[in-house]
């Protein structure tokens, strides 16, 4: 089926399809997982690949986790920055054509993102993009304050839209999604994120790669699906639960 096809009920149906297994996960990156699977599954026609990812703090990351995040904190000269209190935009669930994204360990460069500071996460296009639009106040991520992630991202999900991957700018002129030969090698129009936040504070997003290009309406009915999920997996948010 196609992005573009899917209606309220055929989102509906993916959770349903999902929703025995995500209660009866016993770590948060089986049910990402799960979900990661069933949008790809589902959407084989236009999805390239679909991705996970929760905040989880440094000091909580698996060894090869740190490892991949201290090397990127030390890559852009911030290694003193690294605290292990420092919420990394972790992924916990992949899904695509290649069969080596069909496993988060795999991963050769989206393993983590320490969300550092306004300025580092600045520098990467896609991500404070991704952040602003899901409501993620940019104080926040100087502060790293939980309950104002609570105040303004606990109620609903909010979306991420890039309707063109290969043309689509901020206001710096810079590419929104960087990996413009990913883009090309596998013709990736629009990119779409659904994001939330525990009751805890961590923000969990859905990210979307897709081969053809829809209107954001289409992206918008996927916000339910995200909701049920940050719903039913709020237990498993906690930073020891996140791993298995």
């Amino acid at each position: 089926m196609r992005i573009e096809q899917a209606s309220s009920s055929t989102v509906s149906d993916v959770w349903g399809g999902i929703e025995d297994k995500v209660q009866g996960a016993g770590r948060l990156e089986e049910a990402a997982q799960e979900l990661a699977a069933a949008i790809h599954n589902t959407f084989e026609e236009s999805v390239t690949i679909a991705r996970v990812f929760v905040t989880v703090p440094f000091g909580s990351l698996p060894e090869a986790n740190q490892s991949f995040v201290r090397s990127l904190a030390e890559s852009a000269g911030a290694a003193e920055d690294l605290k292990d209190t420092v919420p990394v935009l972790s992924l916990i669930g992949s899904h695509g054509e290649e069969d080596s994204w069909k496993d988060r360990r795999q991963s050769q460069g989206h393993v983590g993102i320490p969300l550092l500071s306004s300025a580092f996460v600045g520098a990467i296009p896609m991500i404070s993009r991704l952040l602003k639009e899901l409501g993620v106040p940019l104080e926040w991520v100087d502060k790293h304050d939980s309950e104002m992630i609570i105040r303004t991202m606990g109620h609903s999900a909010g979306l991420f839209f890039v309707d063109e991957a290969g043309d689509a700018e901020d206001n710096e002129g810079r590419k929104i999604i960087a990996a413009q030969d990913f883009v090309s090698q596998y013709g990736v129009r629009s990119v779409f994120g659904t994001g939330g936040a525990y009751p805890g504070g961590q923000i969990v997003v859905l990210v979307v790669f897709c081969r053809d290009a829809f209107a954001r309406a289409t992206a918008e009915r996927f916000l339910s699906l995200t909701n049920l999920f940050v719903s039913q997996t709020s237990a498993l948010a906690d930073p020891e639960k996140v791993f298995s």
